[in-house]
């Protein structure tokens, strides 16, 4: 059990200390089924459906916290409900209060209630009514707060601690950082936010990626990155590369290839072709035995009879669903399948969506789905005819719209604006995670091994070429 979870449970249990059993109704939904699933998501997702069925008591609600493996908002919102307990209710009430309201609320609903994001739109005189309210309370909180109500804000970020300085940076919008945190930092603050080496590579991610931050990402070029971990030294690198200093990139891009794993080789191998034009990177790629997108680009620019091999499912539910659909709309599906559940009807994901493309939907049978999965042709069903419809689409703008990434998709159209000419490998580097490169390659496979003209090769460089 996970120990937010633990702790919030405990808490929960104690306020039904004393509390009556009921007899449970034999029917699925019952603790009997609850009692025999293994511990983890798929009994989580069982009590959450429990505990919103009308037949639930109060008391079955309350037996049911003991089973919880990893609290989310769902199962706390669906036990608040069904317990009725007045603290409980408060604690949702004070989640889910609208700004106005927590205005002239306590410092524990604010605290509840308020994140940084909402704060930021508030205006100096709010803000700092909240901070004043909680001061007293939660005087750490209080004073991120009053970060958002000076003058000038980057004066008083650079003052915060580390982990205030990062959890108040994370947590605010990009607007707001664009607005008043696009400034060399400091080299007190610089080396106070340097020793925490996970997220002091999130914040150059969150930065370097988006190209607004002119003045911070030029800042970066004179870094020492010998101490810093494969991830930043190759961010860095790009850093380097798209202010067209190709010394400098090579520099951080040969330090990345010193620190990189076998996964990562292929990776920085590539953009050491992209800052050098030396094509001798890219049949350094070839001699590797794993396949991955750069092995494909680099065959691509080499021109290369290579072959290359990936493994694919082949599901006879899939094909019969989808026979009627144009083979990029096939391959479109079948890639998003392949990396969200790999062709798992009975896929239950962490925020309780199913099935194969996890999806928000009601389940009118939970019998039926625990033993049966939801059939993929409703999945299928559930996606948004037009984006299957359109085939003038990106497939890599396609797959961040049915994932609702738009803050990949505002990154891309931002990077775009601020220079049109940014290479477009450049721009896929700062949105991509491995999700996406699993979704790109099956992709390109399952295209070129169900193409009926084999002369006619898929090139995985028209994806990007027609990215904008």
């Amino acid at each position: 059990m996970k120990p937010y979870s633990l702790l919030l449970i405990v808490f929960l249990y104690t306020l039904g200390f004393g509390a009556k059993k009921d007899d449970v109704q034999n029917n699925f939904l019952s603790f009997e089924t609850i009692k025999k699933e293994e511990k983890g998501l798929k009994r989580d997702f069982l009590i959450n459906e429990f505990l919103k069925q009308k037949s639930t008591t109060e008391n079955q609600a309350y037996e049911s916290l003991k089973y919880i493996d990893s609290m989310n908002d769902q199962l706390l919102t669906n036990f608040a409900i069904k317990y009725k307990h007045d603290e409980t209710l408060a604690v949702i009430q004070c989640m889910k209060m609208p700004i106005n309201q927590l205005l002239s609320s306590y410092a524990d609903c604010i605290k509840l209630g308020l994140n940084y994001k909402e704060a930021s739109f508030l205006n100096p005189l709010q803000i700092n009514q909240l901070s004043n309210i909680t001061s007293n309370k939660y005087p750490t909180f209080a004073k991120k707060l009053k970060v958002l109500s000076s003058a000038i804000p980057f004066t008083k970020i650079i003052t915060l601690d580390s982990d205030s300085f990062y959890e108040l940076y994370f947590n605010l919008p990009t607007d707001f950082k664009q607005r008043y945190f696009n400034y060399k930092l400091p080299r007190k603050t610089f080396f106070r936010i340097n020793k925490d080496k996970i997220n002091f590579e999130k914040y150059l991610k969150e930065n370097i990626t988006n190209r607004s931050f002119d003045i911070v990402n030029g800042s970066f070029l004179a870094m020492d990155d010998t101490h810093l971990t494969y991830n930043a030294s190759f961010l860095l690198g790009l850093n380097a590369f798209e202010f067209n200093n190709m010394d400098k990139a090579k520099l951080f891009l040969q330090n990345a290839l010193i620190k990189a794993d076998e996964k990562k080789l292929n990776q920085v191998l590539f953009w050491l072709y992209k800052t050098t034009k030396n094509r001798s990177y890219l049949r350094d790629i070839l001699l590797n035995n794993s396949t991955d997108l750069y092995t494909i680009l680099a065959k691509e620019v080499l021109n290369e009879n290579h072959k290359l091999e990936y493994k694919h499912i082949s599901n006879k539910e899939f094909i019969e669903n989808t026979k009627e659909l144009s083979i990029k709309n096939q391959a479109f599906l079948y890639s998003l399948i392949k990396i969200t559940s790999n062709f798992d009807k009975k896929f239950i994901s962490k925020e309780f969506k199913v099935g194969v493309l996890s999806q928000d939907y009601t389940l009118e049978d939970i019998e039926s789905f625990y033993k049966n999965g939801l059939a993929m042709k409703k999945s299928i069903s559930l996606i948004k005819k037009g984006l299957l419809k359109d085939e003038d689409t990106n497939v890599l703008l396609k797959y961040l719209k049915v994932n609702n990434k738009n803050d990949s998709l505002n990154l891309l159209k931002n990077n775009f604006m601020l220079n049109e000419k940014i290479d477009k490998i450049l721009a896929f580097e700062f949105i991509s995670d491995d999700k996406l490169e699993k979704f790109l390659l099956n992709y390109y496979f399952y295209i070129n091994n169900n193409l009926k003209d084999k002369k006619k090769e898929f090139k995985l460089f028209s994806i990007f070429e027609s990215l904008n």
